[in-house]
């Protein structure tokens, strides 16, 4: 193969989407802590496997409707009548994707075009940023603050609309942020979408990790909002099913028709034994999260405590599973800290993205066992404790 044809065989747009994304790495390092995963770290409950291996057994290994089956987009649109009020027609407006990622990239390719944009509060999840990189489209960044927990302005959000703005994105609750957005912060938004009639991609897939007083509401469910609003959400992390790769969307029929091409071109459909599982997660019982919540609440305590004493300041965590640490007093950039706590202390710390306006917040998250996070932190404690010193802090 020339080198000519070589440099040929990628788009620039691929190549735009690769520079953003570190590839990781299957060599294990000993005695690495991770502090940042994005993986839940507690099993598959038993009741679902089982479903799982029935639908093996009972031969379900074929292809399902391109929209998933037929049961399974019953079961999540009662669901989303008790859960979150919204009323959806399972047969139209309910697609069941390989995942909530394939979910927001069929949706993406659907419904924008090259030069849309789509207003989104930073700091944000990168997979976005790709997915409207891949369409042409934009990503339009919208700030927020720590001292208010990560919870976006609807103002700013105004602010950044233009005549090409199709859509604003909600991630609540939100990963990286941990923030979840209160009920008078998504009355103004779906005002002004309202008022410049935008679309709205409501991200739930975190839903059930909530915290403290705080509650999960679905933006969709506000009177009007069902007409241009897109939710998506997802098995993977309220049941940790995040290898079985089963998520869905729900939408106006029009969006979902619009989807269903392209989705089936990416993976015909979702895998059928996981919806099979994922019908099990969605009509079995529920009480046992009651427990997995009680943990990582207790691990969020844990990060608090463990931020407080090294003097980092940090997002107050409403939800999701993650913290999001400000590491200015230590001089350094995100990309720096997170190099030199995996060097020095051998914890592994998310931070740093692509964009500038985030260089100085890192990920953490609750996902990994007490006794480790507590072990983490003591050895990170020790690193930020001599970068202070050397400062003169």
């Amino acid at each position: 193969m020339s080198p000519k044809l070589v440099d040929r065989l990628t788009s620039e747009r691929a190549r735009q989407v690769g520079a953003t994304l570190s590839l990781q790495t299957s060599i294990p390092t000993p005695g690495l802590i991770t502090l940042s995963g994005g993986t839940p770290d507690f099993p598959t409950p038993p009741h679902i496997v089982e479903a799982g291996q029935r639908a093996l057994a009972d031969g379900h290994t074929t292809y399902t409707a391109w929209a998933g089956l037929p049961i399974l987009r019953e079961a999540i649109a009662e669901k989303l009548q008790r859960d979150n009020g919204i009323t959806a027609d399972p047969g139209r407006e309910i697609l069941v994707t390989a995942g909530s990622q394939a979910g927001l990239m069929s949706l993406i390719l659907a419904t924008f075009d090259p030069g849309d944009e789509l207003i989104v509060p930073m700091p944000f999840y990168e997979e976005y940023a790709r997915n409207l990189m891949l369409a042409g489209a934009k990503l339009v960044p919208v700030m927020t603050r720590m001292e208010d927990a990560f919870e976006v302005d609807p103002a700013a959000i105004e602010q950044a609309i233009t005549p090409q703005t199709k859509g604003i994105l909600l991630i609540s609750p939100s990963n990286p942020t941990a923030t979840v957005l209160g009920k008078q912060t998504l009355l103004r938004i779906a005002e002004l979408a309202t008022r410049h009639d935008l679309l709205v991609i409501s991200d739930e897939l975190y839903e059930r990790f909530v915290y403290d007083d705080f509650q999960h509401h679905s933006i969709a469910a506000l009177p009007g909002m069902w007409e241009r609003t897109v939710v998506i959400n997802g098995f993977s992390k309220c049941y940790s099913m995040t290898g079985w790769r089963v998520g869905y969307v729900a939408a106006r029929r029009e969006v979902i028709e619009a989807m269903i091409p392209i989705t089936h071109g990416m993976t015909i459909c979702a895998p059928s034994v996981s919806q099979w599982a994922a019908l099990a997660a969605y009509t079995g019982p529920q009480d046992w999260f009651g427990d997995v919540l009680a943990e990582y609440d207790r691990r969020r305590q844990c990060w608090m405590t463990g931020l407080a004493a090294m003097g980092l300041g940090y997002g107050h965590p409403r939800g999701a599973y993650y913290i999001t640490v400000d590491v200015r007093p230590t001089g350094l950039t995100a990309r720096q800290f997170s190099a030199l706590v995996r060097e020095e202390a051998g914890v592994m710390i998310g931070g740093g993205g692509s964009d500038p306006h985030n260089e100085h917040f890192v990920r953490g998250s609750l996902t990994t066992s007490f006794d480790k996070l507590e072990e983490a932190l003591a050895r990170m404690g020790t690193v930020v404790e001599r970068l202070r010193v050397e400062a003169g802090q």
